[in-house]
């Protein structure tokens, strides 16, 4: 088999498709991309918040960090020498489990 060049669907650009890779969709038993690498990347990494810091106190010792959580947003966070530390407890936002339900639910 060899090598197979292909228009991407997203940016119309083009881009090869090694045999290597046909063998490993064809052991994973999915289909060949059809948009290139990099439109892919931007996709799977279009949900992280990279691009916009928030000024905010940390939740245990109330020193000022930058963080990509808003003041508004539920989320507990810790500067990081509090992160690291023993001074919070990470169980304390578990739940019981029921062992007699299914997990994914």
């Amino acid at each position: 088999m060899s090598p197979e060049t292909r228009i991407c669907q997203n940016c119309k650009g083009s881009f090869v498709i090694e045999p290597e890779d046909f063998q490993f969709y064809e052991k994973m038993k999915v289909p060949p991309p059809t948009w290139c690498p990099e439109c892919r990347l931007i996709r799977r990494l279009c949900w992280r918040n990279e691009r916009f810091l928030y000024r905010r106190k940390c939740d245990l010792c109330k020193k000022d960090v930058l963080t990509t959580y808003h003041g508004d947003d539920p989320y507990a966070v810790y500067c990081h020498d509090c992160w690291y530390s023993d001074n919070w407890d990470p169980l304390s936002y578990g739940r019981e489990y029921d062992f007699s339900r299914p997990f994914f639910l």
